[in-house]
């Protein structure tokens, strides 16, 4: 079975979605249980305590496509833009963080 362009891309997607999961599992095992992966496109949702949720999903822009992360916050909730998933995971890890109880992580 050969893949067409537009397959190509969609699995590259899963993949990619697969490493930034991984990636946060490595930084945090706790969240494994919480990550929820979208069945349906390359999106993964992260429940904070009380609520809200981080969203990580990839944005096409015509041409082009990168992985953005979605900051929730009660006036201003945020869309921050990566240029790598290194940069994404280290994003998501900082809000966490700051979004963690003082006794310790999430």
């Amino acid at each position: 079975m050969l893949f067409t362009p537009i397959m190509a891309a969609a699995f590259g997607d899963w993949l990619e979605r697969e490493q930034i999961r991984a990636a946060l599992f490595s930084a945090r095992p706790q969240l494994d249980a919480t990550l929820l992966l979208d069945p349906d496109r390359p999106l993964l949702r992260i429940p904070l305590p009380g609520g809200p949720t981080i969203i990580v999903a990839k944005l096409e822009d015509g041409p082009t496509s990168h992985w953005i992360v979605g900051i929730p916050h009660p006036q201003f909730p945020t869309l921050q833009e990566t240029r790598t998933l290194d940069e994404l995971v280290e994003q998501v890890l900082a809000h966490l963080d700051s979004c963690a109880p003082a006794s310790g992580r999430p």
